[in-house]
């Protein structure tokens, strides 16, 4: 069986972080939620070793930018995929990102299929379930029949 991808956002909040947690778990991901605090996502990082971190740009404490700077100090045996959202649109700070390690940048708000795909073919995966979107409301396979039943 195919190890699931681990990821972390560090948004703990109803409005972005369940809703990306939600989404991410429909395509078969273990997904962690953290306070969106560079500090905290550090500690986070260290302890769960995820594949993938999403956060925010701005954190209190520590910037992506510092986090970024800090992983490359810190011993893991392999280091996570970094993706920064800002609802901040700035070239300037997007290529900062970049160079400092981030592997993706997206500004919010942003569609979190789209974002669950492409940490999918960052990380060469397959989702396990692919979700199918039924007026806005994300339903995995095994969840079809059971929908169609009570539809018919």
């Amino acid at each position: 069986m195919e190890k699931k991808l681990k990821v972390i956002i560090a948004d703990d909040t109803t409005e972005l972080g369940q809703s990306c947690s939600n989404a991410l778990k429909s395509y078969g991901m273990d997904v962690t939620l953290c306070s969106k605090n560079g500090l905290v996502l550090i500690e986070k990082i260290k302890q769960n070793k995820p594949d993938v971190v999403i956060a925010d740009v701005f954190m209190p404490n520590m910037d992506i930018i510092g986090v970024l700077d800090t992983l490359k100090n810190i011993s893991l045996p392999i280091k996570p995929i970094v993706m920064a959202m800002s609802s901040f649109d700035n070239p300037v700070l997007e290529k900062e990102t970049l160079e400092a390690g981030a592997m993706y940048y997206f500004l919010k708000p942003f569609d979190i299929n789209t974002m669950a795909e492409r940490i999918i073919k960052i990380c060469g995966k397959q989702s396990q379930t692919k979700p199918i979107i039924v007026s806005d409301k994300i339903i995995t396979d095994p969840q079809l029949e059971v929908m169609v039943t009570d539809i018919i």
